[in-house]
């Protein structure tokens, strides 16, 4: 997903963060990488007056939830985090890895990436739940196709 975030010091800018579950939170000034600073998480900015800034991750939820930047020591949320009944709800999928093994991890940490997007959209609040109950339907029914298809392969 991708999120615009307003800096103050940095107005004259296009600060952009896209996340992705796979390779973590990416910064962009103006259209390209903010380049990387001195330790790992660590960015750097060039605020409006020509100070170079460090700015770094701060994760949330032992990583799960979209992370926080932080600018000269002020901390920037550029995304509402899930509330706890969002987590249980949107969470349901993870419950295959109880059941499934590998194929069952894969299956609920997919379903629950989805889950996470569908309850951070624009559409309907109760649209949300129907749509992430869906999802975890789907998710299940995708896992029992999958362990199916596998067990066949295998004999």
């Amino acid at each position: 997903m991708n999120y615009k975030v307003n800096i103050d010091g940095f107005e004259g800018q296009d600060i952009e963060v896209k996340t992705s579950f796979w390779s973590g939170p990416k910064l962009f000034v103006n259209g390209q990488l903010a380049p990387k600073g001195n330790k790992r998480g660590e960015v750097l900015l060039r605020s409006d007056d020509g100070r170079q800034v460090v700015a770094r991750w701060k994760s949330r939820f032992m990583g799960f939830d979209v992370s926080q930047l932080v600018v000269d020591g002020k901390v920037i949320n550029f995304a509402e985090p899930l509330k706890w009944y969002q987590w249980v709800w949107g969470g349901l999928p993870i419950a295959l890895v109880f059941v499934g093994g590998a194929l069952g991890a894969i299956a609920g940490i997919v379903g629950f990436t989805i889950n996470a997007k569908v309850f951070r959209s624009e559409m309907n609040s109760v649209l949300k739940y129907v749509v992430s109950g869906i999802v975890s339907v789907l998710t299940v029914v995708a896992y029992f196709v999958a362990a199916v298809l596998f067990t066949m392969l295998i004999h």
